[in-house]
């Protein structure tokens, strides 16, 4: 197979679009810090403070502790480093990678990748500088009633997140989201409007790593959905139990819109206990190269009208044990330049997390994603036949410095029906298995 061409149609991308205000993030980007929660319950605190001799009275129930002050800026951020081992030991001819996938832009940029099907941990035995990222919020006042949320990221994650960007990846890679937030009071309920480039609210994983149950990201989270928009989102609580996500955007991955249409989104949470999640959410509209990769050209060469559904569920089983499943449908139909392309595809994923000490857990991920052709007998993502990838994980977490570090040591095991991982002959193969060490520092 084309491994270029295989995966440049697949690495979607993220971004953001105006500056200087914003409210705390809300999208796939790391969550902006929250102040800490008070050690006791309030009854607690102050009989305690009643038995305690020679101290100052306490009342029974202090007050919650304060956010930031209006129109103040919060800044955060992460570093993400890792060092993967692939039991095939994956090289292209002389010693190139096994495949890779060459940037929107001109000229584009070839991100060279071993471990081919992985979103971010790509390389083979090469320590790698994974993500680096900086998080700004401002909050809104009085004087200026807007929020900001910027997240400016680096490495190789940036780049393959921004690689379909029909703006240009190195235009846009260095920014994963920026947008101005508004937040009426509307109908009885806060209204949150968001405005700019925002991280997708498609799919259980997101584009940090240690906000993932796991170290690397599913087959569904790479081909399956967007990783980012760039329009209008409105987030709105419906009741106690269900809140409503909607947007109107470019499309997949694209600042630069690579039609003349939007498409629309909306996501439903039901949340009917504290300990059960439920989600349901839909997308639909005209996809370009941002969704599809180079391969669907932009400037009136046409679109794929692409739908997209997808349901989760977690379920906190108790204080120690978590579980989630996570399914989506997608399928696209359309002409690009008098070709007709058109196919499917399915993911399906179960999660299951289990903290062992207040430091130390175990996550496992298994998991199926399906390409299947349309009606030219090849599929959407990777260009060829029906294609099947199945994988299995288990990650090992240990945090330190009170939250600061996260370590995890992650085996993985990735199989296909047809050949598509490398070997080190510079053949393909319907299996590989990786051992990967992760390290992020939050800050």
């Amino acid at each position: 197979m084309n491994g270029i061409r295989l995966l440049s149609r697949t690495y979607l991308a993220s971004a953001l679009t105006l500056a200087i205000m914003g409210v705390s993030l809300h999208g796939q980007a790391q969550d902006a810090p929250k102040p800490k929660e008070t050690e006791k319950p309030a009854a607690e605190a102050g009989k305690a403070a009643q038995n305690a001799p020679n101290q100052p009275a306490q009342p029974a129930n202090p007050p919650a502790p304060a956010g930031p002050a209006p129109g103040s800026i919060t800044v955060s951020g992460l570093v993400d480093i890792y060092y993967g081992i692939n039991g095939r030991a994956p090289s292209g001819p002389g010693n190139a990678p096994f495949t890779g996938v060459t940037t929107v832009g001109s000229p584009g940029e070839f991100i060279g990748i071993d471990n081919a099907g992985r979103a971010f941990d790509i390389n083979d035995r090469v320590p790698t500088l994974s993500l680096g990222e900086l998080n700004l919020v401002r909050t809104p006042n009085k004087s200026i009633p807007l929020g900001f949320t910027a997240t400016l990221t680096f490495g190789d994650t940036a780049r393959i997140v921004h690689a379909n960007e029909p703006g240009g990846t190195s235009s846009w890679q260095t920014l994963q989201q920026l947008y101005v937030t508004y937040t009426p009071h509307l109908w009885g309920r806060d209204v949150v409007f968001d405005f700019g480039a925002f991280t997708s609210p498609f799919g259980y994983e997101v584009i940090e790593s240690s906000s993932n149950d796991n170290y690397s990201r599913s087959f569904g989270f790479l081909y399956g959905v967007p990783f980012y928009h760039a329009g209008l989102r409105v987030t709105a609580p419906i009741n106690s139990k269900l809140s409503l996500v909607t947007g109107l955007v470019n499309g997949w991955n694209n600042i630069a819109d690579d039609n003349n249409g939007k498409s629309a989104f909306a996501q439903l949470t039901w949340k009917p206990t504290a300990n059960v999640t439920a989600i349901g959410a839909y997308m639909g509209g005209p996809e370009g190269t941002g969704a599809y990769g180079s391969g669907i050209p932009t400037d009136g060469g046409g679109s794929i009208g692409t739908d997209l559904g997808e349901f989760q569920a977690i379920w906190q089983a108790s204080s120690k044990l978590k579980f989630a499943t996570w399914a989506d449908y997608g399928h696209g139909a359309g002409t690009v330049l008098g070709a007709h392309f058109s196919g499917s595809w399915v993911e399906m994923s179960g999660y299951a997390r289990y903290q062992v000490t207040p430091a130390f857990a175990l996550a496992a991920r298994v998991e199926q994603f399906e390409d299947i052709p349309g009606v030219t007998g090849t599929n959407l993502h990777f260009g060829g036949p029906y294609t099947r990838l199945r994988e299995a994980t288990l990650t090992a977490e240990y945090v330190a410095l009170h939250g600061h570090l996260i370590s995890r040591l992650e085996y993985r095991h990735d199989h296909s029906n047809v050949p598509f991982f490398g070997t080190a002959h510079s053949g393909a193969t319907v299996d590989q298995d990786t051992l990967t060490l992760g390290e992020v520092y939050k800050f």
